[in-house]
Protein backbone atom coordinates (compact mmCIF):
# COMPACT_ATOMS: atom_id res chain seq x y z
CA UNK A 1 0.00 0.00 0.00
CA UNK A 2 1.19 3.31 -0.68
CA UNK A 3 2.74 4.96 2.23
CA UNK A 4 0.85 7.97 2.03
CA UNK A 5 -2.42 6.18 2.48
CA UNK A 6 -1.92 6.23 5.99
CA UNK A 7 -2.95 9.54 5.96
CA UNK A 8 -6.60 8.44 6.03
CA UNK A 9 -8.14 6.00 8.81
CA UNK A 10 -9.37 2.80 7.73
CA UNK A 11 -12.57 3.16 8.03
CA UNK A 12 -12.49 6.17 4.81
CA UNK A 13 -9.92 4.50 3.19
CA UNK A 14 -11.67 2.82 0.26
CA UNK A 15 -13.09 6.39 -1.04
CA UNK A 16 -11.40 7.74 -3.98
CA UNK A 17 -9.19 10.84 -3.09
CA UNK A 18 -9.65 13.29 -5.87
CA UNK A 19 -6.76 15.91 -4.31
CA UNK A 20 -3.94 16.01 -1.65
CA UNK A 21 -3.38 19.62 -0.69
CA UNK A 22 -0.11 20.14 1.63
CA UNK A 23 -0.94 22.94 4.09
CA UNK A 24 1.78 24.84 5.17
CA UNK A 25 2.13 28.07 7.94
CA UNK A 26 4.92 30.71 9.57
CA UNK A 27 8.05 29.46 8.02
CA UNK A 28 9.75 32.81 9.17
CA UNK A 29 13.00 31.44 6.94
CA UNK A 30 15.44 32.41 7.19
CA UNK A 31 15.42 34.77 10.10
CA UNK A 32 13.44 32.53 12.92
CA UNK A 33 13.89 29.06 11.11
CA UNK A 34 17.55 27.78 8.73
CA UNK A 35 15.87 25.95 6.32
CA UNK A 36 13.18 23.37 5.10
CA UNK A 37 12.76 20.72 7.47
CA UNK A 38 14.42 17.62 6.05
CA UNK A 39 11.01 15.83 6.60
CA UNK A 40 8.83 17.90 4.87
CA UNK A 41 9.76 15.87 1.05
CA UNK A 42 8.58 12.69 2.64
CA UNK A 43 5.23 13.71 4.39
CA UNK A 44 4.52 16.05 1.15
CA UNK A 45 4.93 13.59 -1.42
CA UNK A 46 2.86 13.21 -3.45
CA UNK A 47 0.70 16.17 -2.66
CA UNK A 48 -1.34 17.96 -5.61
CA UNK A 49 -0.27 21.35 -4.67
CA UNK A 50 0.91 23.16 -1.48
CA UNK A 51 -0.63 25.84 0.45
CA UNK A 52 1.32 28.02 2.57
CA UNK A 53 -0.90 30.35 5.01
CA UNK A 54 1.50 32.90 5.51
CA UNK A 55 4.39 34.39 7.57
CA UNK A 56 6.80 32.89 4.50
CA UNK A 57 9.52 35.20 4.99
CA UNK A 58 12.17 35.25 1.58
CA UNK A 59 10.64 34.38 -1.11
CA UNK A 60 13.06 31.36 -1.84
CA UNK A 61 10.79 29.66 0.77
CA UNK A 62 8.26 29.18 -2.20
CA UNK A 63 10.84 28.07 -4.65
CA UNK A 64 12.02 24.93 -2.28
CA UNK A 65 8.83 24.32 -1.54
CA UNK A 66 7.82 24.01 -5.39
CA UNK A 67 10.63 21.54 -5.65
CA UNK A 68 8.24 19.06 -3.91
CA UNK A 69 4.83 20.39 -5.35
CA UNK A 70 3.56 23.79 -7.32
CA UNK A 71 2.82 26.03 -4.47
CA UNK A 72 -0.37 28.58 -3.81
CA UNK A 73 0.82 31.39 -1.19
CA UNK A 74 -0.10 34.48 0.46
CA UNK A 75 1.69 37.01 2.99
CA UNK A 76 1.12 37.37 6.27
CA UNK A 77 1.67 40.15 8.85
CA UNK A 78 5.09 39.79 10.10
CA UNK A 79 7.31 39.32 6.87
CA UNK A 80 10.37 40.64 5.41
CA UNK A 81 9.49 43.92 3.87
CA UNK A 82 9.91 43.41 0.47
CA UNK A 83 7.18 39.91 0.54
CA UNK A 84 4.15 40.74 1.06
CA UNK A 85 4.29 43.31 -2.28
CA UNK A 86 4.66 40.18 -4.09
CA UNK A 87 2.38 37.74 -2.44
CA UNK A 88 -1.51 38.64 -2.12
CA UNK A 89 -3.66 38.79 1.55
CA UNK A 90 -6.04 35.86 0.29
CA UNK A 91 -6.52 33.00 -2.08
CA UNK A 92 -9.22 30.98 -3.38
CA UNK A 93 -8.19 27.54 -4.69
CA UNK A 94 -11.51 25.52 -6.05
CA UNK A 95 -10.92 21.71 -6.73
CA UNK A 96 -13.44 19.69 -7.44
CA UNK A 97 -16.44 22.12 -7.20
CA UNK A 98 -15.35 22.64 -3.42
CA UNK A 99 -13.66 26.17 -2.67
CA UNK A 100 -10.56 27.14 0.02
CA UNK A 101 -9.78 30.09 1.60
CA UNK A 102 -6.53 30.42 1.98
CA UNK A 103 -5.38 33.74 4.66
CA UNK A 104 -2.80 34.49 7.38
CA UNK A 105 -5.74 35.29 9.51
CA UNK A 106 -4.47 38.33 11.01
CA UNK A 107 -6.12 42.10 11.21
CA UNK A 108 -4.71 44.23 8.30
CA UNK A 109 -4.31 47.38 10.39
CA UNK A 110 -1.82 47.15 13.36
CA UNK A 111 -3.94 48.74 16.06
CA UNK A 112 -6.92 46.50 15.11
CA UNK A 113 -4.39 43.55 15.46
CA UNK A 114 -3.21 44.24 18.91
CA UNK A 115 -6.52 45.22 20.03
CA UNK A 116 -8.06 41.64 19.14
CA UNK A 117 -4.93 40.20 21.50
CA UNK A 118 -6.29 41.87 24.71
CA UNK A 119 -9.47 39.51 24.40
CA UNK A 120 -8.55 35.73 25.03
CA UNK A 121 -11.32 33.29 23.71
CA UNK A 122 -11.31 31.72 20.58
CA UNK A 123 -14.38 31.12 19.80
CA UNK A 124 -15.28 34.71 18.25
CA UNK A 125 -11.83 34.67 16.86
CA UNK A 126 -12.77 31.15 14.88
CA UNK A 127 -16.01 32.95 13.96
CA UNK A 128 -14.55 35.91 12.22
CA UNK A 129 -12.14 32.79 9.85
CA UNK A 130 -15.50 31.28 9.42
CA UNK A 131 -17.62 34.65 8.30
CA UNK A 132 -14.56 35.23 6.26
CA UNK A 133 -15.17 31.77 4.39
CA UNK A 134 -18.65 32.14 4.35
CA UNK A 135 -18.18 35.48 2.42
CA UNK A 136 -16.37 33.40 -0.26
CA UNK A 137 -18.66 30.26 -0.12
CA UNK A 138 -15.69 28.51 1.09
CA UNK A 139 -15.97 24.91 2.44
CA UNK A 140 -13.03 25.20 3.97
CA UNK A 141 -10.21 28.13 5.24
CA UNK A 142 -7.14 27.45 5.53
CA UNK A 143 -5.22 29.92 8.15
CA UNK A 144 -1.96 30.52 9.93
CA UNK A 145 -0.71 33.28 12.70
CA UNK A 146 -1.81 31.28 15.31
CA UNK A 147 1.28 28.99 15.28
CA UNK A 148 -1.53 26.63 16.91
CA UNK A 149 -2.57 23.40 14.99
CA UNK A 150 -6.06 23.25 14.97
CA UNK A 151 -9.12 21.60 13.33
CA UNK A 152 -13.20 22.33 13.49
CA UNK A 153 -16.09 23.16 11.65
CA UNK A 154 -17.90 26.58 12.27
CA UNK A 155 -21.30 26.84 11.35
CA UNK A 156 -20.24 25.13 8.17
CA UNK A 157 -17.45 26.07 7.57
CA UNK A 158 -13.72 23.52 7.85
CA UNK A 159 -11.40 25.50 9.68
CA UNK A 160 -7.55 24.15 9.83
CA UNK A 161 -4.54 25.82 11.07
CA UNK A 162 -1.68 23.77 10.15
CA UNK A 163 0.84 24.92 12.80
CA UNK A 164 4.01 26.29 12.25
CA UNK A 165 7.31 25.25 11.36
CA UNK A 166 9.09 28.87 13.36
CA UNK A 167 9.01 31.24 16.20
CA UNK A 168 6.21 33.76 16.54
CA UNK A 169 8.67 36.23 18.00
CA UNK A 170 12.09 36.48 19.64
CA UNK A 171 11.27 35.15 23.11
CA UNK A 172 9.58 32.15 22.31
CA UNK A 173 10.28 28.71 19.96
CA UNK A 174 8.12 26.52 18.51
CA UNK A 175 7.49 23.82 20.23
CA UNK A 176 6.10 21.30 18.20
CA UNK A 177 6.44 21.43 14.12
CA UNK A 178 3.44 20.96 12.58
CA UNK A 179 1.98 20.69 8.64
CA UNK A 180 -1.07 19.41 7.96
CA UNK A 181 -2.61 17.14 4.26
CA UNK A 182 -6.13 18.26 3.16
CA UNK A 183 -7.51 15.44 1.30
CA UNK A 184 -10.44 15.95 -0.53
CA UNK A 185 -12.42 12.78 -1.18
CA UNK A 186 -14.76 11.94 -3.99
CA UNK A 187 -17.89 12.52 -1.77
CA UNK A 188 -16.85 15.96 -1.26
CA UNK A 189 -15.49 15.93 1.82
CA UNK A 190 -12.02 17.01 4.00
CA UNK A 191 -10.23 14.70 5.49
CA UNK A 192 -7.72 16.25 7.39
CA UNK A 193 -4.31 14.79 8.73
CA UNK A 194 -1.94 17.09 10.59
CA UNK A 195 1.44 15.71 11.07
CA UNK A 196 3.92 15.89 13.86
CA UNK A 197 7.75 17.04 11.87
CA UNK A 198 9.80 15.55 14.35
CA UNK A 199 9.70 11.93 13.02
CA UNK A 200 6.61 12.48 10.72
CA UNK A 201 4.19 11.01 13.38
CA UNK A 202 0.32 11.97 13.14
CA UNK A 203 -0.75 14.67 15.45
CA UNK A 204 -4.09 15.24 16.84
CA UNK A 205 -4.66 18.72 18.02
CA UNK A 206 -6.72 18.89 21.06
CA UNK A 207 -10.16 20.87 20.77
CA UNK A 208 -9.46 24.36 21.78
CA UNK A 209 -13.07 25.72 20.40
CA UNK A 210 -14.30 26.94 23.34
CA UNK A 211 -10.84 27.80 26.03
CA UNK A 212 -8.98 30.51 25.79
CA UNK A 213 -5.64 31.21 23.12
CA UNK A 214 -2.97 30.80 26.41
CA UNK A 215 -4.49 27.27 26.99
CA UNK A 216 -4.58 26.85 23.40
CA UNK A 217 -0.84 27.49 22.79
CA UNK A 218 0.96 26.28 26.11
CA UNK A 219 1.87 22.90 24.36
CA UNK A 220 2.98 24.45 21.16
CA UNK A 221 4.76 27.54 22.06
CA UNK A 222 7.68 28.67 24.71
CA UNK A 223 9.60 31.09 26.23
CA UNK A 224 13.51 30.94 25.40
CA UNK A 225 14.36 33.08 28.30
CA UNK A 226 15.46 31.90 31.55
CA UNK A 227 12.80 31.93 34.86
CA UNK A 228 14.96 35.31 35.97
CA UNK A 229 15.11 37.28 32.56
CA UNK A 230 11.30 36.53 31.95
CA UNK A 231 10.43 38.22 34.99
CA UNK A 232 12.37 41.12 34.40
CA UNK A 233 10.98 41.46 30.82
CA UNK A 234 8.16 43.53 31.54
CA UNK A 235 10.68 46.35 32.17
CA UNK A 236 12.81 46.40 29.68
CA UNK A 237 10.50 45.83 26.98
CA UNK A 238 10.24 49.52 25.71
CA UNK A 239 13.99 49.50 25.91
CA UNK A 240 15.17 49.69 22.04
CA UNK A 241 18.35 47.67 22.96
CA UNK A 242 16.79 44.46 23.43
CA UNK A 243 14.94 43.28 20.82
CA UNK A 244 17.80 43.37 18.11
CA UNK A 245 19.86 41.66 20.95
CA UNK A 246 16.99 38.91 21.72
CA UNK A 247 17.20 38.15 17.77
CA UNK A 248 20.84 38.19 17.71
CA UNK A 249 20.76 35.33 20.63
CA UNK A 250 17.75 33.34 19.67
CA UNK A 251 18.98 31.25 16.84
CA UNK A 252 21.13 29.75 20.12
CA UNK A 253 17.87 28.04 21.33
CA UNK A 254 15.78 27.77 17.75
CA UNK A 255 18.82 25.68 16.44
CA UNK A 256 21.78 25.63 18.10
CA UNK A 257 20.64 23.34 20.69
CA UNK A 258 20.87 26.01 24.04
CA UNK A 259 18.13 25.50 25.90
CA UNK A 260 17.60 29.34 27.17
CA UNK A 261 18.61 32.85 27.09
CA UNK A 262 20.32 33.83 30.37
CA UNK A 263 20.96 37.40 32.13
CA UNK A 264 24.12 36.89 31.54
CA UNK A 265 23.94 35.64 27.79
CA UNK A 266 21.79 39.28 27.57
CA UNK A 267 24.50 41.24 29.15
CA UNK A 268 27.24 40.00 27.34
CA UNK A 269 25.25 40.51 24.07
CA UNK A 270 24.64 44.17 25.03
CA UNK A 271 28.15 45.11 26.44
CA UNK A 272 29.53 43.82 22.57
CA UNK A 273 27.19 46.94 20.90
CA UNK A 274 29.41 50.17 20.02
CA UNK A 275 29.63 52.61 20.42
CA UNK A 276 27.60 52.65 23.25
CA UNK A 277 24.15 54.84 23.83
CA UNK A 278 22.55 55.99 26.80
CA UNK A 279 19.79 53.29 25.66
CA UNK A 280 22.33 50.65 25.98
CA UNK A 281 23.81 51.66 29.78
CA UNK A 282 20.19 52.30 31.09
CA UNK A 283 19.24 48.65 30.03
CA UNK A 284 22.86 46.74 31.43
CA UNK A 285 21.96 48.79 35.04
CA UNK A 286 18.69 47.27 35.16
CA UNK A 287 20.13 43.54 34.07
CA UNK A 288 23.06 43.98 36.58
CA UNK A 289 20.52 45.59 39.85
Amino acid sequence: MDKREGHLPAAIGGLKVRYRFGLISDTHMPERWHRIPETLPEIFAGVTMILHAGDVGELWVLDQLGAIAPVIAVHGNDEPSSTPHHLPAKQIVTAAEQRILVWHGHYPDRVDELESRRWPDIRPKLERIAQHGRQVEARMVHFGHWHVPLLCEIEGVLLVNAGAIASGNFVTRQLVQTVAIASLLEDGRFHITHIDLAGCQLHHPPDVTDTDFVTAAQPYIGSILAPELEAELPRLRDNPILLPALRRLAPRCWWGGQASVSRTDLIMEIEQITPATSEQGELLAILRS
